[in-house]
């Protein structure tokens, strides 16, 4: 758990006036802490605010959905999170608006423990792309175009194929992309990756669960056109033919804040 006293950034989705509206109340219900607010957050409350990736912050709380978290973490990897959930699946922003303002107080108090996720740490080119907490996506770079594509599992090729691409992604992304790719859902205490083959055909391929201590390429042969590789679809990076994407675990976790650990009741629930 982290200590009293802490410094805490409110992200806010803008496009979504009971997401502002719920970080004003926020700004009310902690009027001892220190709270800095996003730019776009801090503009539709008219107040002024601050880049996130400046924000000098021992806490950040996001209000909108999975995609306000991941957009978030990226820009502030080192930071842990709590999520507010406004309607969408929600399995990274677990909080429900209705417990919103009793979970900061609780985070404000010290009294939410910390969870880590295992991500992923690409590198294409020998250049370290940012880290991935749901996946990285390799695609043809020209929409409509097929991809030729390896998938080698420490050094053992596990995976040939054609189509839309691959997607390698850990226990947190299972229930993301991956799952509406085919992939299954991974538990998120496993110590696992997905790697998820996307409409593929001649031959068409099945998704593998291979351990997070592996090594895993994703390889092009030369015949094809450049690829992208898509991280948490936030960030892409081109990959020229003839060339790949190496992937494992990475050295540094992302961290959140817990607020009800019931992966099951959501899988229920949400999906």
């Amino acid at each position: 758990m982290i200590g009293l006293n802490l410094r805490i950034l409110i992200v806010a989705r803008p496009d979504l006036p009971e997401a502002v509206e719920l970080a004003r109340a926020m700004l009310k219900a902690l009027p001892k802490e220190e709270v800095l607010l996003e730019r776009q957050t801090a503009m539709k409350l008219g107040r002024r605010g601050i880049a996130i990736e400046a924000a000098k912050v021992e806490a950040i709380v996001t209000i909108g959905g999975d995609g306000t978290v991941l957009a978030t973490h990226q820009r502030a990897p080192e930071i842990p999170i709590l999520g507010v959930n406004m309607g969408g699946i929600g399995f990274l922003a677990d909080v429900p608006p209705e417990k919103a303002l009793e979970a900061v107080r609780k985070l404000s108090a010290g009294q939410l423990p910390i969870q880590e996720r295992a991500r992923l740490a690409a590198v294409v080119g020998g250049r370290r792309l940012p880290d991935a907490l749901n996946e990285v996506v390799v695609r043809a770079a020209s929409p409509g175009r097929t991809l030729a594509f390896n998938v080698l599992v420490d050094d053992e090729v596990a995976m040939s194929a054609r189509g839309d691409g691959v997607i390698v992604s850990t226990p947190t992304g299972s229930t993301a992309y991956a799952l509406a790719a085919g992939g299954p859902i991974v538990d998120p205490r496993l110590e696992a990756m997905v790697v998820v083959p996307i409409c593929t055909s001649r031959p068409r391929a099945s998704p593998l669960v291979v351990p997070m201590s592996s090594h895993v390429r994703v390889e092009l042969p030369e015949r094809n056109k450049d690829a992208l590789a898509i991280v948490d679809g936030q960030f892409t990076s081109g990959i020229r033919a003839g060339s790949g994407l190496e992937l494992k675990r990475s050295e540094s976790p992302a961290r959140f804040f817990a607020w009800a650990d019931e992966f099951y009741r959501k899988v229920r629930e949400r999906l």
